[in-house]
């Protein structure tokens, strides 16, 4: 389905005001042939229309599921970074970075130029309609920075659930907490449209115990509901056993040893949705076309992830999210989720979340 196409330049424009693009910035609009229609044209639009510089810097590359990658081979994005220093050049010289590439810029050399160079980045890749429903709001902002305050200060976070998960990791204060609320405007800073949640590095040795994936919680980018549980044991941050009956067990089991590599097998973030315009059931209204932006947001999982940890040196392509319902999350012994839903005030949504900032 075709965008609105006026109707998308207003949605920009109104999201480019937020990241505080100003009269006479550089912004670049990256992308790739494969961009959801009309984004590029309508981002170049509402740059114009703020008084900035917009250009379009199109990457080569197509966009493929995240597979172990054997067959023939094509020109990627960091490649291309590597053979063509001009295109470096522009995005080290920009004030910020639009990415709507279909592979997206997030691990790539892209992302490290651009933010080294001290500009904001924002990655948009979501349908209009969920960028529009979870339009970013200064309520939202306000608790995802109460959460990575809460998460600075912790030395301990401990999850569990009713049917089973119980584990416990060590808060680590040297390394970075990721808070997302969906723009950016600060130098140096990424953020993605839309997005709600906080997540933490822990430290890797600490991460022990059991998570027990139930009915109903997601594996991302499978985007697939878990149907039957699969009951996963963590030792020193790797992850030892996998047990289960069905084809989810299966699955998630065959996707590790597809790379054939320990490496898939460790653990990398932790942390928890905070905004309440996600929707855990969006998956299955949108199916492959999402990068599950609803799923890593809504208000009161928990979810994780496996596979690539910079702060470990751990590269690996292989990586899930897994957002999970029904969970318990306790800093320092104090609750903040209670079997999915937010007890902790300062993080209770307060509104519907329509107010907007001005």
């Amino acid at each position: 389905m075709q965008p609105n196409f006026s109707q998308l330049i207003n949605l920009f424009k109104d999201e480019l005001v937020l990241c505080g693009v100003k009269t006479g910035e550089f912004v670049v609009v990256a992308s790739q042939p494969e961009s959801r229609e009309g984004y590029v044209d309508a981002f170049l639009t509402a740059i114009k229309e703020l008084g900035a510089h917009g250009v379009n810097l199109q990457f080569p590359g197509i966009r493929h599921a995240q597979l172990p990658y054997l067959g023939r081979q094509t020109e990627d994005i960091d490649v291309f970074i590597d053979s063509a220093p001009h295109a470096m050049e522009i995005l080290k010289k920009a004030d910020m970075v639009v990415d709507v590439t279909a592979e997206g810029l997030v691990h790539t050399k892209a992302r490290a130029v651009t933010l080294g160079g001290g500009a904001r980045m924002l990655m948009v890749w979501e349908k209009q309609e969920i960028l529009e429903r979870m339009f970013p709001r200064e309520s939202l902002r306000k608790r995802v920075e109460s959460s990575v305050n809460m998460l600075k200060q912790a030395e301990t976070m401990r999850v569990r659930s009713e049917i089973g998960t119980d584990i416990s990791v060590r808060l680590v204060k040297d390394r970075p907490i990721v808070g997302q609320y969906g723009y950016t405007d600060q130098p140096g800073r990424w953020d993605h449209f839309a997005s709600g949640f906080v997540a933490c590095y822990p430290s890797e040795v600490s991460v022990n115990g059991r998570i027990v994936l139930d009915v109903g919680d997601i594996l991302l980018p499978l985007n697939r509901y878990i149907e039957s549980p699969i009951d996963i044991t963590i030792e020193e941050g790797f992850i030892t056993d996998i047990k289960g009956q069905g084809l989810d067990t299966l699955i998630f089991k065959q996707y590790f040893e597809s790379y054939n590599d320990k490496d898939v097998y460790g653990t990398s973030h932790f942390g928890w949705g905070l905004d309440e315009t996600a929707l855990w059931e969006a998956l299955s209204f949108y199916g492959s076309d999402t990068y599950g932006m609803d799923a890593r947001s809504f208000a009161g999982n928990f979810m994780w992830s496996t596979g690539p940890n910079a702060h470990v040196k751990r590269f690996t392509p292989c990586h899930y999210d897994i957002p999970m319902r029904n969970c318990t999350i306790e800093l320092d012994g104090k609750e903040i989720i209670r079997e999915g839903t937010i007890v902790e005030p300062s993080l209770i949504p307060a509104n519907t979340g329509k107010e907007l900032i001005k």
